[in-house]
């Protein structure tokens, strides 16, 4: 649980104190390829890659249930998309980005924990990506939108995020 609350706003030394060194994220796949490694680094640069597209990042936890080294969580994550959200295709290179739109959005979620002596050894969940896309104006989208998302995809593939 304390490592949902520190990808959204932690250091990577407090990482490394609750993320195994060969931790696995499976939902890294359409990020960017420096949270596709393993421990607590690629948990941090995930943490930074939500943080660029989202201020005010938080995720509230709702329910908990444990069993054997499994955990489940059951949040809402919520922020404000101040920053372009960048998506990654498997080979690294960027597929799109979403422009900003200074709206805040709160989605539920789940996520699955793999726990071995107090550390998280692998993550993946499960998300409502239409629900944050509609909440943030990604969905449908307005003509400006499109030509604004088309502008920062271009930036984002030649480096320049913002």
């Amino acid at each position: 649980m304390r490592a949902i609350h520190l990808v959204a706003g932690g250091t990577l030394e407090e990482l490394r104190e609750v993320v195994a060194p060969g931790a696995v994220n499976r939902e890294a796949v359409a990020e960017p390829p420096d949270t596709r490694g393993t421990g607590p680094e690629a948990f941090f640069a995930t943490g930074e890659w939500l943080r660029r597209a989202f201020s005010d990042l938080s995720f509230t936890i709702d329910d908990t249930v444990a069993e054997g080294d499994l955990t489940v969580v059951g949040c809402r994550m919520s922020g404000r998309q101040t920053g372009p959200f960048v998506v990654h295709r498997s080979d690294g290179a960027v597929e799109r980005a979403f422009a900003p739109t200074g709206r805040r959005f709160e989605v539920r979620q789940a996520h699955f924990q793999r726990v071995r002596e107090g550390r998280v050894t692998e993550h993946w969940a499960v998300r409502d990506d239409q629900g944050m896309g509609l909440q943030l104006g990604w969905i449908p989208p307005s003509p400006m939108f499109l030509l604004r998302s088309a502008i920062a995809t271009r930036r984002a593939r030649r480096g320049h995020p913002a």
